[in-house]
């Protein structure tokens, strides 16, 4: 048996259990109800207070945040930094809360708040600490997040880069389209 060979049939026996177990003991669960609550809630709550005017300007930059959230989340479960232990879904990584949710709906708010580079890097960085410190140790305690080799201060510093890079690249496209007019 080949090295590629074994580690097909490990993911396999990996995506045996991790199914069954959300099956069995996630899905449906009163921890499984309060995420998909949250998830709706910050959706419901962002929708109120998003400025309709510049929708496709936030959600391209809510898109940015989301990748760069995502791509931190499929490296970090792979590199086993963090896991999920609740998750809204069977797959890892379970990107709802986190990645396509949380820090997006956050710092799209942020950013349609803040029109100066000056204010976005202080309220970024209260949004990320939030998250961070905030959010990220309740997920925690209440056993929806392991952490295993990782710090909650690495989890500012790349989550703040997240949101100040998608904002300098969503800037650029934008003064690129100005430019083109």
């Amino acid at each position: 048996m080949t090295n590629a060979d074994m580690i097909h049939q490990l993911r396999v026996e990996l995506w045996n259990l991790s199914y069954t177990q959300w099956k069995t003991h996630t899905l449906f669960s009163i921890q499984w109800w309060s995420l998909i609550a949250l998830i709706v809630i910050s959706y419901a709550i962002w929708w109120v207070i998003v400025d309709k005017r510049r929708l496709s300007q936030i959600l391209l930059f809510g898109s940015f945040v989301a990748v760069g959230r995502i791509v931190l989340d499929i490296i970090a479960v792979n590199a086993v930094l963090w896991s999920y232990d609740i998750r809204e879904t069977p797959f890892f990584p379970s990107p709802f809360l986190h990645d396509f949710t949380l820090t997006p709906l956050a710092l799209m708010a942020v950013y349609q708040y803040c029109h100066s580079w000056k204010k976005f890097l202080i309220w970024n960085g209260v949004a990320t600490g939030i998250i961070s410190y905030v959010f990220f140790p309740l997920l925690i305690k209440f056993h929806f997040l392991t952490l295993y080799h990782w710090n909650l201060f690495y989890s500012f510093v790349l989550i703040f880069g997240i949101g100040a890079f998608s904002r300098w690249v969503l800037l650029g496209i934008l003064d690129l389209q100005q430019k083109r007019q």
